[in-house]
């Protein structure tokens, strides 16, 4: 009975994490299994237990005749952590708390938080899918370039800044980088980067092409290139600067420079980015603006569900794949 009380004891004073995977396992233990995943590849529900592979269930589909694990196809997939230490990895991302903190949180490595945050960003930046439409506010934010965790490369004509130090030259110049947003009122934002400085027509183009609608109503502020580039998609351009005073109310840019200080604020918490890696938070940001508690454990699901599309990324990947060129 000493014993059992003790047992008891020191179960309660596990994290949560811990206590979630533990359930989990007298889960298994019980024959209680969750429900049998659908097939990845044809989406069929007629599958049947198959063994174990690497410590995972393994599935077989009746439908086309494949193998699979519970982690094919998902950003799982090759890790050795339990999807209740994904789950939480995940909320982090969404929240803004710093990979130490995370780290420290759960009691794994820095390094290990690193791989599983940048395979959750790949998968974000894989499928952006937003399309903005009705009234959009498009403009530009800047950030210093940064080559944080490595020496500055040969090619790079400045001294070495630390974290909160500013540019060397004045105004917009090519130390900064510029992230082109835009969002619909009372609807989605997008940010991506492209460019250093201020943007010209093609680089608007390679920003914002396929991703308004033709007749959107879209508020700039004066910038020449927009007018250049977006003629050609069929939007409505509207330039803010020129309006009058009784028509400030509606033509402002207030909802996109709210966007920018979530932005600024969020790259303050992680104390700067890498350049390199700026397009996948930037995807990260365009979701994490305005999210809900809800909407954190509908896109973890998702992120987490295996799918007929590739979402298995290696740490290669998260060191080589889809890293921005400035």
């Amino acid at each position: 009975m000493e014993k059992r009380s003790s047992l008891i004891g020191m179960i309660e004073q596990l994290p949560d994490a811990y206590l979630d995977e533990l359930f989990n396992v007298v889960q298994r233990m019980a024959n209680l299994e969750e429900k049998k995943p659908a097939c990845p590849r044809c989406q069929s529900a007629a599958v049947i237990r198959y063994g174990t592979r690497c410590n995972k269930r393994r599935f077989l589909c009746k439908g086309c005749g494949r193998t699979f694990v519970e982690t094919t196809n998902t950003i799982m997939f090759m890790s050795h952590q339990p999807k209740t230490m994904w789950n939480e990895v995940i909320k982090d991302t969404f929240g803004g708390v710093s990979m130490n903190k995370t780290a420290e949180r759960l009691d794994i490595s820095h390094q290990c938080v690193f791989d599983m945050r940048h395979k959750i960003l790949l998968a974000l930046q894989d499928e952006q899918s937003t399309v903005l439409s009705e009234v959009a506010e498009l403009d530009e934010t800047f950030v210093l370039d940064s080559y944080k965790g490595k020496k500055l490369p040969d090619e790079v004509s400045r001294n070495p800044r630390k974290h909160g130090a500013v540019a060397e030259k004045r105004g917009i110049s090519s130390e900064y980088v510029c992230i082109c947003t835009g969002i619909q009122r009372k609807g989605p934002a997008i940010a991506t980067t492209v460019n250093r400085a201020k943007p010209s027509a093609e680089e608007l183009g390679i920003a914002y092409n396929g991703k308004l609608l033709p007749g959107t109503l879209t508020l700039f502020d004066g910038l020449r290139s927009y007018p250049a580039w977006g003629k050609s998609q069929g939007l409505v351009l509207k330039d803010v600067t020129g309006v009058c005073e009784n028509e400030k109310g509606f033509f402002n840019l207030n909802t996109v420079n709210r966007f920018h200080s979530f932005i600024k604020e969020c790259y303050r918490a992680y104390r700067g980015v890498a350049t390199k890696y700026l397009n996948r938070y930037n995807a990260l940001l365009s979701i994490a603006y305005r999210i809900t508690a809800e909407k954190i454990r509908d896109c973890s699901a998702n992120l987490l569900t295996a799918m007929s599309t590739r979402r298995s990324y290696t740490c290669h990947d998260v060191k080589m794949t889809g890293l921005l060129s400035v």
